[in-house]
């Protein structure tokens, strides 16, 4: 079957679905046309289901996600036609809709909504802030005397209200990391014990927290990794420092020199220092409590021994690294970076980072990538090209691509399963609202 032909034959299907069985169809073979695409075929299977109320579908065929016709993906994955083709329904996921958007007081570099009860972001001016689920401001964070490049949420301290009570880590260009015990009663933000991180002789460009362990990963431009325990560092001072206003110029430098003052190289509550990059240090997520993964800009990806400090695995990748995330359980790694793809590696299927799912559609750097909390094959990515995008690695091109920001995109995440909080360089932190159809 030629690819002129392909859309003239009739293809039996035998449609199949773990859905439930209101959703379910006769899985005997009946023929379509194979110049239908997923939108045909969802009026198909809306059809024998005898919905008054059509629900929209995604398909999938031997695990690949339909975005052709039916005809030339049964071309390009080989299959006879005269077989019966096997098609997998599934809800299809809704495009983003705008929700609410706030105003902060200077560019959004960075965001955490793996909590619940409030999203986290990181600015320029040197604070972080916490924020409602609706996007009203709940309260800022101070100490940092230069910008805040990194945010990240943790468990709190034993003995805290677990449901309404966090720490939240913020990682800066003064070289430092501060952890700040935060507690939500009711619409009041109180602020408990500020401990600060010393150690990184440069810029300190992402943290995260450790899933299961009281511990974070952060990284720097001086080309080392390091790992922490939460209840580390120091008291931090209490004074509250002035709001610094930086231009726009200086705001998009990256002024990453490191400094040689012997003060700034004692490390502070640091539990390992991993080295071995040869170029900054952009990106840390953790695959487990004793595994960490680190990208930099020297085009590798590596895995560290939390417990040695040892590296583990050194990958090799097409471009520099500037974000990177392990999904549950660590079973596939997103990164982005330079090379405007976001790359999509499953290290069961292939033994080099080089040889990963390749998508492009960003027409900038692509600045943040983050994997659904619950599914386990969309990503969410954002781009210095101003848009979000949400992707399912089982296809080739995104589901949905919205222009979130006038200008640079620098941070989305996903904010429970069907809500994305996004902010940039026009200093808006906007919320969307998405999720399947059904």
């Amino acid at each position: 079957m030629s690819n002129e032909d392909a859309s003239d034959v009739e293809i039996a299907v035998s449609f199949v679905t773990r859905l439930p069985e209101e959703f379910r169809v006769s899985e005997s073979a009946i023929e379509v046309p194979g110049r239908l695409t997923r939108y045909g075929l969802s009026e198909v299977v809306n059809h024998l289901l005898g919905a008054t109320t059509p629900t929209p579908f995604d398909f999938l065929i031997d695990g690949t996600l339909l975005r052709t016709s039916l005809a030339k993906l049964a071309l390009r994955l080989g299959k006879s036609a005269e077989a019966t083709l096997v098609v997998e329904y599934v809800p299809a996921l809704g495009p983003p809709t705008a929700a609410e958007t706030t105003k902060c007081e200077a560019w959004v570099s960075s965001i955490d909504g793996s909590w619940a009860k409030a999203v986290v972001t990181g600015s320029f001016d040197g604070k972080a802030r916490l924020w409602s689920p609706v996007g009203k401001l709940l309260c800022e964070l101070e100490g940092a005397e230069e910008r805040v490049c990194s945010v990240s949420l943790a468990p709190p301290s034993a003995g805290a209200d677990a449901e309404n009570a966090c720490v939240v880590l913020a990682a800066s260009a003064d070289h430092t990391l501060r952890s700040y015990a935060v507690t939500l009663t009711g619409k009041k933000c109180e602020l408990g014990e500020q401990r600060v991180f010393k150690g990184h002789e440069g810029t300190v460009t992402d943290v995260a927290s450790a899933y299961g362990a009281r511990l974070f990963a952060s990284c720097s431009v001086d080309c080392t990794a390091r790992v922490w325990k939460i209840d580390g560092g120091e008291s931090a001072n209490e004074k509250v420092t002035k709001k610094r206003r930086t231009s726009k110029k200086s705001e998009a430098t990256d002024d990453d020199a490191m400094v040689d003052d012997a003060s700034a190289k004692i490390g502070l509550g640091e539990e390992l220092v991993l080295r071995g990059h040869t170029d900054q240090v952009r990106a840390v997520s953790w695959e487990s409590p004793q595994v960490l993964w680190t990208g930099a800009y020297d085009n590798t990806i590596r895995a560290w021994d939390v417990e040695t400090g040892e590296e583990k695995e050194s990958h090799h990748t097409n471009s520099s690294v500037h974000t990177l995330d392990v999904s549950r359980g660590g079973s596939r790694f997103a990164f982005g970076g330079s090379d405007r793809l976001v790359n999509v590696w499953d290290p069961r299927e292939s033994a080099s980072a080089k040889a990963c799912l390749k998508l492009k559609s960003h027409e900038g750097w692509v600045s943040c990538v983050r994997w659904s909390p619950t599914n386990e094959h969309h990503i969410v990515s954002s781009g210095y090209d101003g848009k979000v995008k949400l992707w399912d690695i089982r296809g080739r091109v995104p589901l949905h691509s919205v222009s979130s920001h006038d200008g640079k995109n620098f941070a989305v995440d996903y904010h429970g399963g069907e809500r994305l909080c996004s902010g940039g360089d026009d200093g808006q932190l906007r919320f969307w609202n998405v999720g399947s159809s059904k």
